[in-house]
């Protein structure tokens, strides 16, 4: 096994600017052209620091709630996001006692410091004011890149309540991702998973916000749920239920909450998995007694064997090229990560010209999920020298291993963020000590860094899959 891998470091690359966000009145602007790609896959990234100061404000009490609330809810998604440091006030305190205009609702670079900001340690900078209307609010943001010395964002979001402020300053923060990295930004986004109320409780499919907030059930027959997934378009749920006494694979339609079975084969029907188009979900089935991969189409009408073979043939996972499925076979002993290549007749009609093993290293090697460039495979293995589950990164040929966790209890099940920068996984770590207990959601950088817990508010929670961006 490898050692943890170094983290990564920042390379920003300045293109031109073609035009920038313009304050609008009762709508919001369209998204600023991208001036910077921050390559999250470059040997020296860093996170950029970035201010936040308090948003301006009345003294009006609830308008300063209202600007509280706004100030700290950016902070932290810039934060979780894995692509900001945010600098603590202390900071930059002096700053705004000698220039107070930074804070108002002026537009591009006016009112900015931008040398005495630089020489705080600041790159990026984020700045507003709140506004009353009637009883709503007017938010007006604005994220300036101090070293470049260009505006990145700027909106102007009117009529929002109290209760929008929360996902008006998500949408904001969605766009300062996609502004820096060209990628649409994860806050929209949600997440998948098993999850136990209690310990005593049958395992359900829950699905939350992006951070493991807000988690609602999606199941609740009195018997277990495993192995959740997203359709590409996050209309769809997979999962696969024992609800009839057999693990049968069903389907589960969001916006209806309407479900129905998609293959009740005798034996496995687990482990599913969409193609981009969603016109495919590979699954696991065992029906002629061997665990082999199938295919089948949403309807559920056509259903064949993809991956046949002796032993087990588990965990197939699409990559978003539609090139390649990964997947668990243990063809030669114990199980290891295989990539087959596939071949399209049509969108829905999928077979295997070939396969090859991708891992040597480790006794036993699960859960392949692929990054949203195809470029990159996460999984879970497991270290006999330390009796642990860790997480490691790969090349999509095997090459370039590194390992992402160690010695924090067993880590399995990794799910990537839409725009590639952040997994998420199951943990079993008990914060401190290196010892096993319920699992929970962590999240982390892409190179194994910043490693920190989701707060579902479950006793257990595994098993995650992260969903796309949805439109707002």
């Amino acid at each position: 096994m490898t050692r943890l891998s170094r983290a990564f470091g920042t390379l920003i690359t300045a293109a031109v600017i073609s035009g920038i966000c313009p304050y609008v009145g009762a709508s919001e602007a369209q998204a600023a052209t991208p001036v910077f790609t921050v390559n999250i896959d470059n040997p020296s990234f860093r996170r950029l620091v970035t201010a936040v100061p308090p948003l301006g404000g009345g003294s009006d009490p609830e308008l300063a709630r209202i600007s509280s609330e706004a100030t700290a809810e950016l902070g932290r998604l810039l934060d979780f996001s894995g692509l900001f440091s945010v600098m603590s006030s202390a900071g930059y305190q002096e700053i705004l006692r000698k220039n107070p205009k930074a804070q108002s609702a002026a537009q591009g670079l006016d009112g900015i410091d931008l040398n005495a900001w630089r020489a705080s340690g600041v790159e990026s900078l984020s700045v507003g004011e709140v506004a009353r209307d009637g009883r709503e609010f007017i938010l007006t943001l604005r994220t300036v890149d101090i070293s470049m010395r260009k505006l990145m964002v700027g909106k102007k979001y009117s009529k929002v309540s109290p209760a929008q402020v929360k996902q008006v300053i998500a949408r904001y923060a969605d766009r300062v991702l996609q502004a820096y990295t060209g990628k649409p930004g994860i806050f929209s986004s949600h997440l998948l998973f098993v999850g136990k109320a209690s310990k005593s409780s049958y395992k359900q499919v829950y699905i939350s916000d992006f951070d493991g907030s807000n988690a609602q059930a999606i199941t609740s027959s009195q018997a277990p749920h495993i192995s959740p997934a997203f359709s590409h378009d996050g209309r769809f749920v997979t999962y696969t239920s024992f609800e009839d006494g057999n693990p049968d694979l069903f389907i589960y339609e969001i916006a209806t909450g309407k479900k129905r079975k998609l293959s009740g084969r005798k034996g496995l029907n687990s482990g599913s998995n969409w193609a981009a188009a969603d016109t495919v979900v590979a699954f696991t089935g065992s029906a002629e007694g061997d665990a082999d991969i199938f295919a089948i189409t949403p309807d559920g009408k056509r259903s064949r064997a993809i991956i046949r073979g002796p032993g087990l043939d588990v965990d197939p996972s699409f990559s978003p090229d539609k090139k390649w499925l990964a997947f668990v076979s243990g063809r030669f002993g114990n199980p290891h990560i295989f990539r087959a290549e596939l071949k399209w007749d049509g969108e829905s009609d999928v077979r295997v010209l070939s396969d090859k093993r991708l891992t040597y290293a480790g006794w036993w090697n699960a859960t392949p999920a692929w990054s949203p460039d195809s470029s990159k495979i996460a999984f879970a293995g497991y270290d006999r020298d330390i009796d642990r589950f860790d997480l490691f990164m790969m090349n999509i040929d095997g090459t370039g291993l590194e390992r992402l966790t160690i010695r924090s209890g067993d880590n399995e099940h990794p799910t990537w963020s839409p725009n590639g920068q952040l997994i998420v996984f199951e943990s079993s770590r008990q914060p401190g000590r290196d010892i096993k207990g319920a699992r929970q959601l962590y999240v982390m950088n892409r190179d194994g860094s910043n490693q920190r817990l989701l707060k579902t508010g479950l006793y257990e929670a595994q098993a995650p899959v992260w969903g796309p961006p949805q439109e707002q």
